[in-house]
């Protein structure tokens, strides 16, 4: 299991009159990380992606202060599927984790429409997936009549 990791520095104008990164600017972390991951993998292996989002859930964990320099962000994909995928990024500093953003992304194509993920793009989505992706058998309880 790889993360896509990159870093940001904190500006003055991402925070709330509070002095902490706004919730809303944390979220624009995790998509920035999301389009780098895109970008990195067409100049590497040629996968050309136009993505849009299609839900995304936050949950914020404690206040992150404007002051800190930089922002940790760690993406993995949480699903890879035939047309979307679901990424899980983690936004963290020195003082410990701030946020965590899940966001499904739907795949389309130059023209705008819908389009499958093609295997060799997947085969590089799949390199990110989190270890609690991996297939498991699930064992039902049998019922006692």
């Amino acid at each position: 299991m790889e993360s896509f990791t990159t870093r940001r520095h904190i500006r003055m104008s991402d925070a709330d009159i509070y002095g902490n990164v706004h919730n809303l600017s944390m979220i624009r972390y995790a998509e920035d990380t999301a389009v780098e991951l895109a970008q990195m993998l067409q100049q590497k292996h040629g996968v050309e992606s136009y993505w849009g989002v299609a839900e995304i859930q936050a949950s914020f964990t404690m206040p992150l202060p404007w002051t800190t320099a930089e922002v940790e962000l760690s993406l993995q994909a949480e699903k890879v599927g035939r047309a979307s995928l679901t990424l899980l990024t983690a936004v963290t500093s020195e003082h410990g984790t701030h946020a965590t953003v899940r966001s499904r992304v739907i795949r389309f194509d130059s023209t705008g429409n819908r389009a499958a993920i093609s295997p060799e793009e997947c085969a590089q989505y799949s390199r990110y997936l989190t270890s609690g992706n991996q297939p498991t058998g699930r064992v039902l309880a049998q019922s006692r009549a």
